[in-house]
């Protein structure tokens, strides 16, 4: 197990530090509470959580068939979204990390992104990579709810969450959490959808502007922020959902999204002409924040107003 993990840990139902591990499991001496040590990541879920419980964990059986063919689709039909300069992105995100060495990173729902981010960041040697998600299929170092991030106070250096906080049911108090756990002077980099469909089901609630996004982080001192996709690719998911309609079952909806994908999914290219137009990020697909941690509110709602990019300069006087 990481080390880093069973030292500063701490209990997700009343925040104890006093958290004793062994091979199968970890009690909080404060509490009493217990949580599973499943293939030596821990089950940090509370046992009152009504959403996730932590029998999922203890009793999973992953479905190795439905990855296979979901990997299969992924290779032979393209994607229907685009991302700017995501390497980029993240490798300012890893500059601004240099100062600290080590440099604890949190992955806030990593899912299955751990060979990728490991991957760009092999060149950060100060660079720690911790994973987390709920998701009982996920690639990660540990399981927990994002409400009740099992960590003390101030011991990360940055996190990473993209496309997380659309799927949370309190997006304010995950980022309270994240606030929380991370060191002043801390970096966050965070991507949330706005003009997206449904693509989680049940687990999909909320979406958010840039004007929005930066709200959600307003204390964090922002470094840059923008697109991530435009509007080619909310008209290729548009076109997809749409036609998804017609639908009736898992086949014909499999069969649809590659038809749709593979006649469509050019359109996601006129990304790149619009990137710098106002226009696009007021139809964004999907934005991007890049923010330093600031004990107290340093965005006023003001600020968010004026900050502003889009085409349409209404002003409410």
């Amino acid at each position: 197990m990481n080390q880093f993990i069973e030292t500063l840990s701490q209990c997700p139902k009343c925040q104890s530090s006093q958290l004793i591990f062994d091979d199968h499991q970890i009690i909080c001496k404060n509490c009493s509470s217990e949580f599973a040590i499943i293939n030596n990541k821990p089950v940090f879920i509370r046992e009152d959580n009504e959403i996730f419980s932590p029998s999922f964990y203890t009793n999973a059986v992953t479905n190795y068939s439905s990855k296979e063919k979901k990997n299969i689709f992924s290779k032979i039909v393209p994607s229907p979204s685009i991302a700017f300069n995501h390497v980029e992105r993240i490798q300012n995100f890893a500059q601004t990390l240099k100062k600290f060495t080590p440099a604890y990173v949190l992955v806030v729902g990593g899912g299955n992104q751990k060979r990728d981010l490991d991957r760009l960041m092999s060149e950060y040697s100060n660079i720690k990579l911790i994973y987390s998600d709920v998701d009982v299929n996920a690639d990660v170092d540990l399981f927990c709810d994002a409400h009740d991030l099992p960590f003390q106070d101030q011991v990360f250096h940055g996190i990473i969450t993209t496309a997380v906080l659309e799927h949370v049911l309190y997006p304010e108090k995950v980022v309270s959490e994240m606030h929380r756990v991370l060191k002043d002077g801390g970096v966050i980099y965070s991507e949330i959808p706005f003009m997206q469909q449904v693509h989680e089901g049940a687990y999909d609630f909320t979406r958010y502007t840039l004007s929005g996004h930066r709200r959600l982080f307003n204390y964090f001192s922002e470094i840059s922020s923008g697109l991530v996709a435009g509007p080619g690719t909310v008209l290729v998911w548009s076109i997809e959902h749409f036609a998804l309609c017609f639908t009736g079952n898992n086949t014909s909806r499999l069969l649809t999204k590659a038809m749709v994908r593979l006649m469509f999914s050019w359109l996601k290219y006129f990304d790149y002409l619009f990137k710098n137009n106002p226009q696009a990020l007021d139809g964004a697909s999907c934005t991007y924040f890049l923010g330093e941690k600031s004990p107290e509110k340093v965005v006023s709602d003001q600020m968010i107003i004026e900050r502003y990019k889009g085409a349409n300069n209404l002003r409410h006087t």
